[in-house]
């Protein structure tokens, strides 16, 4: 038996669907992998990217080469991807087809409309997040509602990470069967820092023992709003709130890589936080550099199930994040941190201040608040919900 594990970019596979092939592998079948790996937008460093693909041809998956599918309006791209896809499909004659990402996942279901009828293949569509949500601009609701409810015709299951989304695919999509599963899970394990993190990581970064450091992981692109942080830390500076004696008492400091780097590198300069905010690249130390911070804050404007956050709240940090779908899954307000409105700098200044007034032991309260949530969302359990589902779906 085969399986055909299928994504937009390279990223989503490696980051997101590692376990999923070892399960598919486990149950009996060979898997090939498709996705785009010259992606401008992954946050992967082309060193990552290398290894990724060498440990995929290590577990023995078979890799297939698609166009990039992050812009729906690249017409050239998308008819391309089809085409690798439907030739892949129709030779291979999958059992199993795993697609995500709402482009691709479109674009994937088209083509295997004629071997779900001739071959019997099924295929698993998994959300990560619906482009249209409440609060989208109406034109995700015209292009993207549109075409995950034709496509939704020809899904067998559809797999939804967040509430509203499983409510939305009940009540509007037409998918034979849908269900709720926690994300992708969180592996607790992976996060576990080194004995002196704490110290060594802080005097890497200059930070004086009484300073609180915020930290951001993740994907350096718009829609994670990180802009809107600089923008909040120069507004309490206006206000006489970041420094004391001279020194900031608050730093904050971005992990990742991405297409506007250069863009926050700017804003920093602009708004005179140069002593303040700090870009830290892509990190391998990320469970050391959690320890050496104090509040993480998430301030995107659109997520499913954000595994960032997940991993901020199972290593116990307090957390500052936008109140937005797949957040409120994971955060109530004023228990494990506080949530803010992503569009208003006044909002997320105010939630700032809130984590800065916490001493020491509400911070550890709160984050062991987080660490008891993230139970519920435990790699484990959500591993245990794939093989269920995949055993099932044949």
């Amino acid at each position: 038996m085969k399986a055909l594990m299928h994504a937009h970019t390279a990223y989503m596979v490696t980051q997101f669907n590692i376990d999923n092939i070892k399960i598919l592998q486990s149950l009996g079948y060979e898997v090939d992998v498709a996705c785009c790996w010259n992606d401008d937008d992954s946050a992967l460093s082309a060193e990552a990217m290398q290894a990724a693909r060498i440990k995929l041809e290590d577990m023995g998956c078979n890799i297939i080469e698609t166009a990039s599918l992050r812009k729906i309006y690249d017409i050239g791209e998308l008819l391309k991807s089809y085409r690798i896809l439907k030739k892949a499909i129709e030779t291979e004659k999958y059992a199993i087809i795993h697609t995500q990402s709402p482009i691709g996942g479109v674009i994937c279901r088209l083509a295997a409309r004629r071997a779900r009828k001739r071959f019997g293949t099924k295929v698993m569509y998994e959300a990560h997040g619906f482009h249209f949500f409440e609060g989208a601009p109406k034109k995700n609701w015209l292009i993207y509602y549109n075409a995950e409810k034709f496509c939704s015709r020809f899904t067998d299951l559809q797999v939804t990470i967040n509430q509203e989304d499983f409510r939305a695919a009940n009540k509007n999509l037409h998918a034979k069967k849908v269900v709720y599963v926690p994300g992708v899970g969180v592996d607790t394990h992976k996060f576990r820092a080194t004995e002196d993190a704490r110290v060594r990581v802080r005097q890497e970064l200059g930070l004086d023992k009484d300073a609180v450091a915020l930290l951001s992981v993740g994907e350096l692109i718009p829609r994670k709003n990180h802009i809107l942080v600089l923008r909040a830390l120069a507004n309490m500076q206006s206000r006489g709130l970041i420094n004391v004696e001279g020194k900031p008492k608050v730093k904050y400091f971005i992990a990742g890589r991405g297409r506007i780097e250069a863009d926050l590198q700017d804003e920093i300069r602009a708004l005179g936080l140069g002593d303040v905010a700090y870009m830290l690249g892509f990190r391998r130390d990320v469970a050391d550099v959690f320890a050496a911070c104090d509040l993480y804050v998430f301030p995107s404007h659109q997520e499913g199930l954000p595994v960032a956050l997940m991993e901020a709240m199972s290593v116990g940090m307090p957390c500052i994040a936008s109140e937005i779908r797949g957040n409120v899954d994971l955060l109530s307000d004023g228990q494990g941190g506080y949530l803010f409105d992503s569009h208003d700098v006044e909002s997320l200044t105010d939630a700032l201040l809130k984590g800065l007034e916490l001493s020491q032991q509400d911070r550890i309260e709160m984050g062991q608040v987080n660490i008891d949530t993230m139970q519920s969302f435990d790699k484990d359990t959500v591993n245990a919900s794939m093989r269920q589902l995949y055993e099932e779906l044949v």
